[in-house]
């Protein structure tokens, strides 16, 4: 009785089926849980828990496809003439399946990894077959972070736009801003010593961390930046205002704070301090 029970088992390939889908979910949920409940660091976790539904999800396919494969045969076969409309219907779904074998061979990117994808940007924190989940961050927040909206970014965009692995810039960026103010008459030249000295001052408490940060950037990615030290460029807009540039590689999150206090000793000089005109007038002679 027992033998004609697990025969009529194995004949039957949907209760094959069920017995493989719920044998590989409740493993993935038993090893998921013991990985969130282990001492391992977050990241670690992640990355832990990344590739069990990875290999589970390969297991799961490669399953289902082994009890199924005889009726797949003649479906396939039973199908041959409507192959062409199959192909297009799926075209999709095969090109995010390839493009995800496409970014697991190049590794451009990993799990935690801060990258750009076309005009997405955020941390990587899912990475399956089919698709990629950012957790967007706001470029032009830097130091405010995340915005709380998730991304989920189809694998085959990787064919159709540019991949940009943004990991050496979590900690320190090159940040450039510009002041536009009306010409009034005065040599705007006047001003760049003292909004470089300015700049200096306030990049002197991280400059020898940035310095090394700039090296180990260039040698881990082989490529020449333009350096630590503040960039102040003077020119003009098109209505004839004059543009002061100020480029410099800071800690990220304090980029704005430092564009902040920038901006206030510009207004200074020319307006000076509560109104009075010192700055301006030094400036006129």
């Amino acid at each position: 009785m027992p033998t004609e029970l697990l025969t009529t088992l194995a004949d039957n390939k949907l209760i094959l089926s069920l017995l493989l889908v719920t044998t590989i979910f409740l493993l993935r949920f038993l090893l998921t849980t013991l990985m969130r409940k282990s001492s391992w660091p977050r990241q670690d976790i992640r990355r832990r828990v990344h590739m069990v539904h990875n290999f589970t999800n390969l297991a799961l396919v490669i399953g289902l496809f082994a009890v199924w494969v005889s009726e797949l045969r003649d479906f396939a076969l039973s199908i041959a003439a409507f192959s062409v409309a199959i192909v297009v219907a799926l075209r999709d779904a095969v090109q995010c399946l390839v493009g995800g074998i496409y970014q697991a061979s190049m590794r451009s990117f990993t799990i935690g990894d801060w990258v750009k994808i076309g005009d997405q940007f955020g941390e990587v924190i899912d990475n399956n077959w089919f698709s990629t989940t950012l957790l967007e961050i706001d470029p032009h927040g830097l130091g405010n972070g995340y915005t709380g909206t998730t991304l989920y970014v189809p694998n085959g965009v990787f064919f159709s736009q540019s991949v940009k692995n943004l990991n050496f810039m979590r900690r320190y960026i090159e940040h450039t801003f510009s002041i536009t103010r009306e010409n009034k008459g005065e040599n705007p030249f006047v001003i760049k010593q003292y909004i470089t000295g300015r700049v200096l001052e306030y990049c002197e408490s991280f400059k020898d961390v940035a310095e090394r940060y700039c090296k180990l950037i260039e040698s881990r990615m082989g490529v020449d930046l333009a350096g630590t030290e503040p960039k102040v460029k003077i020119t003009t807009s098109e209505l004839g205002h004059n543009v002061l540039t100020i480029t410099l590689f800071c800690p990220r999150e304090e980029a704005t704070e430092i564009e902040q206090k920038v901006t206030e000793d510009f207004y200074r000089f020319w307006y000076g301090k509560d109104g009075n005109s010192d700055f301006a007038e030094s400036a006129k002679a």
